[in-house]
C-alpha cells in the first residue's frame, strides 16, 4: 500500500500544490481569524438552504473528482509506471478494488471532510434532504471512479477522444513553436487545463464580487486576484519543463537565437492568460480602463515567466520551486500594496531574462537520487 500511496496520493498533492494554496487562501486566508467559524457556517448554510447554490457546490466537487480521475489515468499511461499493470492485475479483484477505493478516498479527503461537516451542520439546522444529498454525493465520488480505473487497467490501449482529436489536428494543422506545449496540454492534460482555467475564472469572479460588495474597484485588489490566478497556473510548469526535456532538446541545435527561444517561452505565458484578460474585461463593466486591465495581465505574465525560468536552475525540484514562488509572490504582493507595481514588473522581467539567457543553453535534466 505504501508504494501505491507514494505513486498516486503523494504525487497528486505535490503536483496540485498551487491549486491547494489558492483554495486554502480563499477558504481561510481572506477572513479574519475571529470570524472564520462564522464565515464557514454562513457558507455552509448558504448552500444548504439554496438549491442553486448547492448544485454549484456539487458541480465544483465533481470537477475536483474529475481532476483526481484524470491524474490517475494519466499516471497509468506514463511509461515509468507501466509496471503497475503487471503488478495490480495479479492482485485479487476484491483486494485491488479496495486499494482503488482507499487511494480515491485519500485524494478526495479534503472535500469529503468539508462535506461531512456541512452535512452535520445541515442535520443540526434541519436541512435533512440537502445533508443526505451531500453525504450520498461524496460517497458516490469515492466509488464511481474505481470503474474507470479498472477499465484502464485491463484495457491499457483504450484511446480517448483527445487522442483521436490530436491525430486529426496533426493532419490538418502545422503548429508554430509557441503552441507546442498548448497542444500537449489540450491533448495529454485536458482535464488539468480545463479545471485550472475554471478555478482561475472562479477566483476572478470572487475578486470582482468582493470589490462590488465593498464598492471599492481598485487596481491593487485586481492585482491580488491576478496573483491568485498565477499561483493556480504554477502547477502546469512542472509539465512544461518535462515536455521541453523530452520533446524539445532538438531546438538547441537549430539555428534559432536565444532571444527567439525566450520569445517562444514568454509568448506561451502571454497566450496562457488571455482567457483571464477577457474575463477581467467583461467583469469590470468599464470600471477599469484598458490600460489597467493590461497592467494586470502584464503582471501575471511576468510572474509566470519568472517562475518558469527558475526551473532552469539545476536541482530545482518541486519543493524548492514552491518556496521561491511563495517568496516572490509575497514580495510582489507588498510592492503592489506599496504602489511600486512597475518596479516589481521591471525587476521580475529583468531577472527572468538574465536567468534565461544564462541558463537556457547549458540546462540539462537533473535526476534526483536518494
Amino acid at each position: 500500500m505504501g508504494i501505491f500511496r507514494r505513486i498516486f496520493t503523494g504525487r497528486f498533492y505535490v503536483e496540485n500544490t498551487g491549486f491547494f494554496l489558492v483554495l486554502f487562501y480563499f477558504l481561510f486566508g481572506i477572513v479574519n481569524g475571529s470570524n472564520l467559524l462564522y464565515y464557514h457556517l454562513g457558507l455552509m448554510t448558504g448552500f444548504l438552504s439554496s438549491w442553486s447554490f448547492l448544485l454549484l457546490v456539487l458541480f465544483l466537487w465533481l470537477l475536483y473528482t474529475l481532476r483526481i480521475t484524470g491524474f490517475v489515468i494519466k499516471t497509468l499511461e506514463q511509461s515509468p509506471y507501466s509496471f503497475l499493470y503487471s503488478t495490480m492485475t495479479c492482485m485479487d479483484d476484491k483486494e485491488r478494488r479496495g486499494l482503488w477505493l482507499r487511494l480515491q478516498f485519500q485524494m478526495y479527503l479534503p472535500v469529503f471532510v468539508y462535506g461531512l461537516i456541512a452535512a452535520g451542520v445541515g442535520i443540526f439546522r434541519h436541512y435533512y434532504l440537502p445533508a443526505a444529498i451531500i453525504i450520498l454525493f461524496n460517497l458516490l465520488m469515492c466509488i464511481w471512479p474505481v470503474r474507470f480505473y479498472e477499465k484502464k487497467l485491463w484495457q491499457p490501449d483504450v484511446f480517448f477522444f483527445t487522442t483521436r482529436f490530436s491525430r486529426w489536428l496533426d493532419r490538418h494543422f502545422v503548429k508554430p513553436p509557441v503552441l507546442y506545449f498548448y497542444y500537449e496540454l489540450f491533448t495529454a492534460f485536458p482535464r488539468k487545463i480545463f479545471t485550472t482555467k475554471l478555478w482561475s475564472a472562479a477566483i476572478l469572479w470572487l475578486t470582482f464580487f468582493l470589490m462590488r460588495q465593498s464598492d471599492f474597484m481598485d487596481l491593487r485588489a485586481l492585482q491580488l486576484g491576478m496573483i491568485g490566478c498565477v499561483l493556480l497556473h504554477t502547477q502546469l510548469m512542472i509539465h512544461h519543463r518535462a515536455f521541453e526535456e523530452i520533446y524539445l532538446p532538438f531546438m538547441l541545435n537549430l539555428p534559432i537565437s536565444t532571444l527567439r527561444n525566450y520569445s517562444r517561452v514568454a509568448g506561451f505565458y502571454v497566450l496562457l492568460l488571455i482567457p483571464e484578460i477577457i474575463i477581467i474585461f467583461f467583469q469590470s463593466n468599464h470600471r477599469f480602463t484598458i490600460t489597467e486591465i493590461m497592467t494586470a495581465g502584464i503582471t501575471g505574465m511576468t510572474m509566470l515567466l519568472l517562475f518558469r525560468v527558475l526551473l532552469y536552475f539545476p536541482r530545482m525540484n518541486a519543493e524548492v520551486h514552491l518556496r521561491w514562488i511563495l517568496l516572490i509572490a509575497f514580495v510582489v504582493l507588498f510592492m503592489i500594496l506599496g504602489g511600486a507595481l512597475w518596479y516589481a514588473v521591471a525587476g521580475m522581467q529583468l531577472v527572468a531574462a538574465l536567468i534565461f539567457f544564462r541558463k537556457f543553453r547549458e540546462y540539462e535534466p537533473w535526476i534526483e537520487t536518494e
